[in-house]
């Protein structure tokens, strides 16, 4: 395996981290088609790499990125559901 990003220790612009993230899921393709993620706890270089890649993005996404996320309301038949759920633990508890 090839690291190509072996010695960066921190992403501090977006082309790092595009290029960064590319990598990373080429290597999880591969690790992937070859059979080296089949078992869940792996402990070899493609899950090792992959691990430290990884680290490394979410810093980065922590630190520089900002993500809008949107909140659902909860439908009418969720909320007569929840309601309906806890009248029955209320009273059985």
């Amino acid at each position: 395996m090839e690291k190509i990003f072996e010695n960066i220790s921190r992403i501090t612009t977006q082309k790092e981290y595009d290029l960064l993230w590319d990598h990373l899921e080429l290597l999880i393709k591969i690790a992937t088609e070859t059979g080296y993620l089949s078992e869940q706890n792996a402990n070899n270089e493609y899950s090792r790499e992959i691990g430290r890649l990884s680290r490394l993005c979410a810093k980065y996404e922590n630190e520089f990125m900002t993500f809008d996320f949107k909140v659902k309301k909860p439908t009418f038949q969720n909320k007569r559901k929840f309601s309906r759920e806890s009248i029955f633990v209320a009273e059985y508890a």
